[in-house]
């Protein structure tokens, strides 16, 4: 067949279209053609290709979650040139982390073949479930974005939101790791006490004397709140205090008390436990009654008296007997 004219002709099986030609040889210096048929002069071997595409300009994902339409007139071309006639939809794994407090709604995909263009862009669209969107996020505010190999970050696209039918189009111009992303509010307050940081002082006291009962709360949470601390002692609620605190930062809380009785008491705080004494006082000595107490000193003190004083006025008649002359 060399030197001869051939004619080519590539006929589409239904639901596919014809897009063209390529290979070799190269007709007037492209090396693609849309004509068909088409006529050749064969010269020695050839290799050549005619391309089809699919009649629906849609691509959905197998779990009809994400979906590439292309729009009338566009051109969408695959990695090597050629009209684009699929499009892989893989779940990503491994996703490059995003911004701070960004978050992402539900799974991201890897969109393929990679190096694919369109122009204009084609439209993705993503259906969300509601279920997925975190407390304190709008619907309206969700986005979806795009993997930046070049910058090694995220980008916003233009997103526009449809809450009735829970889905979000965004312009797309070639295909990367994509996303459904929203900006997660701040972490509720989260109020933590420190175990280490519980004090008692003093841990004995006597009847009457203060002890003081002190401990140190975080606000470990992302937007300020208020927390109740409680005291118990020996089970019974002693005193309570409220405390307000912004975002990571802490307050030492204090207590005093005091108890009458000895003993040992426990105390609670905020399921934190300890314990403090109370000591028992050394006892007088027993007091005597005031009446009494007189005439049993007086009758000591006489008897006393009498016990030196008999003996003296005995010694004193003898010596004075001594003394006078009897009469003749």
């Amino acid at each position: 067949m060399t030197g001869r004219k051939v004619v080519l002709e590539a006929i589409a099986e239904p639901g596919y279209h014809f897009v063209n030609w390529s290979g070799e040889p190269i007709w007037d210096g492209e090396p693609t053609t849309i004509e068909n048929p088409i006529e050749i002069q064969v010269t020695n071997a050839l290799d050549i290709t005619a391309h089809f595409a699919s009649d629906s300009n849609e691509f959905i994902s197998e779990d009809k979650i994400v979906s590439i339409t292309t729009p009338d007139g566009a051109t969408a071309l695959d990695g090597g040139g050629k009209p684009l006639t699929d499009v892989n939809f893989t779940v990503a794994e491994g996703v490059p982390d995003l911004p701070e407090g960004v978050g992402i709604i539900g799974l991201p995909y890897q969109l393929g073949p990679g190096g694919a263009t369109f122009e204009p862009p084609v439209i993705l669209t993503w259906n969300y479930d509601p279920a997925d969107i975190p407390d304190g996020v709008r619907e309206e505010d969700l986005v979806i974005a795009y993997y930046d190999e070049y910058t090694s970050g995220w980008q916003d696209l233009e997103s526009i939101v449809n809450a009735e039918t829970n889905t979000i189009t965004a312009p797309v111009d070639h295909f990367t790791t994509f996303a459904v992303t929203a900006t997660l509010p701040p972490a509720p307050a989260a109020f933590i006490i420190d175990p280490e940081s519980l004090s008692i002082s003093p841990a004995e006291i006597s009847a009457g004397d203060s002890v003081t009962i002190g401990l140190l709360v975080t606000n470990a949470g992302g937007q300020a709140g208020s927390h109740t601390i409680t005291l118990k002692i020996n089970g019974e609620i002693e005193a309570t205090e409220e405390i307000n605190l912004s975002a990571d930062v802490s307050k030492t809380v204090i207590f005093t008390t005091s108890q009458n009785e000895a003993g040992t008491y426990s105390i609670d705080i905020n399921g934190l436990s300890g314990s403090f004494t109370v000591k028992e006082e050394a006892s007088p000595p027993p007091a005597l009654s005031g009446e009494w107490n007189w005439w049993h000193a007086g009758g000591i003190i006489a008897a006393a008296a009498a016990a030196i004083a008999i003996p003296l006025v005995y010694r004193w008649r003898q010596k004075n007997r001594s003394r006078v002359t009897p009469p003749a």
